[in-house]
């Protein structure tokens, strides 16, 4: 399994944007990238889907008609949009080595802003919308999955896989065994022989495993059901909430799982059986099936909120509420390798790990790694009848939270002057395209009268020239946060048409922003000024990257 690192950065300033590669991924070779450029569920002409980038990477060549990059035997799926793929058929994997890593952004308005992948209900006899072959390594992270229907994994049919797991959410999937002889099994995942299933910051609800009408008795795992006891199952940090089958609503197990600070809580046919778990502490059950010890608890609510909700970050999530037994319950805030876990699912910190963090996928303290201070935002985007002469101005105050930003630490001792990058997209975070412009920025620092401030210039002559000039402003943080900044910029000489800046209106557009640590967030403006006139230049900038 890879070790994990709860940040993510740019791979680099001139690739694809959204192209968001995990830092700390450890590959025994280099990591191939293969870019989902359309929200379509199957094939999809000039375009790569996700349904062709699987093929690339399954046979190592590009499907016929799509845009899709080869895959290497290393690969990484990463997504270059945002929304839901309603796919057509499930998701066969055999790329022996692959990650499927959803955009690591957040938004707290109508989003999330992150990729669902919907089954779409098609029912299959396993893995309603992915079946992991024998022998294979796969990885999803910041990935929602839903509507996914089959005997055996509605979502996930893990076969002899090493499996992980990361900030992702299950609901809604269902395991209905109509042709055989027993009732469905895992809801959302099916283990089904000898690997590893590794997961973390994941929160499971509203799956169901049933009994058909053919076989109207014993299914098992509503959440969950590992049915092979050479498998290791490991669940940390994870919410699993009102899932329902007819023996073990959260999970089922041949074999005892590792279970740490972990929620379950209103499962349907109990939240765990067949065996009980290796109980690794802080976990919550709030009925007795799981028998729980030391710093664990049974019988007890953990205090979730009624559904999912949109709480910021790439999926939904289930929130605590004030008073849960759950907050500040978990003091070895580390996954099952011994590593920090420094986030939550939503990628928010947890503050004070790794000495103390709340159970379950959800910190009820958390805070966004990067927040835009409401009314500070001013987009002004000029489109001029001359050539390359449109213009961008922009300001607005961010602060950075972290992760760890309560400690000395305060992520790796970088802060926004070293980098800075950001995009301008013509949609919303929760349904972004595949174009927009891309900008860099690194400052030079000066100290005046106990303020300091960084600019940065750039400007290219010729037929593609363009201007780029920053000014950026440090401001006393807050409490605990890493850093606050006020960031003025302009950008000059352009022909915006070529980044698809062409709307007339006041939005949506929307600012990504990412610091050299990697931390990252969207945040939809909605009241740009759009043809106006320029306001007189008062800073420089550095360089603009065509997508």
């Amino acid at each position: 399994m890879a070790v994990r690192n709860r940040r993510f950065t740019l791979a680099a300033v001139a690739l694809p944007f959204l192209f968001l590669v995990m830092s700390g991924l450890v590959q025994a070779a280099p990591t191939n990238f293969i870019l989902v450029t359309t929200l379509g569920g199957g094939s999809v002409s000039a375009a790569c889907s996700l349904s062709d980038a699987i093929k690339a990477a399954n046979t190592k060549s590009v499907p016929a008609g799509s845009t899709c990059a080869a895959g290497t035997g290393t690969d990484e799926i990463v997504f270059m949009v945002t929304g839901t793929i309603v796919l057509d058929a499930p998701l066969n994997i055999s790329d022996a080595d692959l990650v499927i890593s959803g955009p690591p952004i957040g938004c707290s308005g109508t989003g999330p802003c992150g990729i669902t992948i919907d089954g779409d209900e098609n029912p299959a006899a396993d893995g309603g919308i992915i079946f992991a072959e024998t022998s294979t390594t796969l990885t999803l992270q910041n990935l929602a999955f839903t509507q996914g229907l089959a005997g055996e994994g509605g979502a996930v049919f893990a076969d002899g896989t090493d499996l992980e797991i990361d900030d992702c959410l299950f609901y809604a999937n269902v395991a209905e065994d109509e042709i055989g002889f027993h009732g469905g099994k895992g809801g959302a995942i099916y283990i089904n022989s000898a690997g590893t299933v590794d997961i973390l910051n994941s929160t499971f609800a509203d799956n169901e495993a049933v009994n058909g009408t053919v076989a109207p008795t014993g299914s098992a795992g509503g959440a969950i059901a590992d049915m092979n006891n050479s498998a290791t199952l490991k669940i940390t940090n994870s919410t699993i909430d009102g899932n329902s089958a007819g023996g073990g609503g959260g999970y089922a197990a041949m074999a005892k799982p590792f279970v740490k600070a972990t929620l379950l809580a209103s499962n349907t046919g109990g939240n765990c059986e067949t065996v009980t778990p290796h109980d690794l502490g802080y976990n919550i059950s709030s009925d007795a099936s799981c028998g729980f010890s030391g710093t664990s608890l049974n019988s007890t609510s953990p205090g979730l909120a009624s559904s999912i909700e949109n709480n910021g970050g790439p999926t939904g999530t289930i929130a605590l509420l004030a008073g849960s037994e759950a907050i500040g319950r978990d003091t070895d805030c580390t996954d099952q390798s011994g590593d920090p876990v420094l986030t939550d699912q939503r990628l928010y910190t947890r503050p004070d790990s790794p000495s103390k963090c709340d159970s379950g996928a959800y910190e009820f303290d958390g805070t966004e790694p990067l927040e835009l201070v409401s009314g500070s935002e001013r987009l002004q985007i000029v489109h001029s009848t001359g050539s390359m002469s449109d213009q961008i101005n922009t300001a607005f105050t961010f602060i950075d939270n972290g992760p760890g930003a309560s400690s000395t630490s305060c992520d790796d001792g970088n802060d926004a002057f070293d980098f800075l990058e950001l995009f301008v997209v013509e949609g919303s975070c929760s349904a972004l395209p595949d174009s927009g412009l891309l900008t860099t920025m690194s400052f030079t620092t000066a100290t005046v009268n106990h303020e300091t401030y960084g600019t940065d210039f750039f400007t290219v002559t010729g037929a593609d020239g363009y201007t780029l000039s920053a000014r950026m402003v440090a401001l006393p943080p807050p409490a605990g946060a890493c850093g606050e900044w006020t960031l003025n910029l302009e950008l000059s000489k352009l022909s915006l048409a070529e980044f698809d800046l062409t709307g007339s209106g006041p939005g949506p557009f929307a600012l990504i922003l990412v610091d050299g640590d990697g931390n990252q967030g969207c945040f939809d403006i909605d009241n740009a000024i759009v043809g106006g006139a320029v306001d007189p230049p008062t800073r420089s900038v550095r360089r603009g990257v065509r997508r």
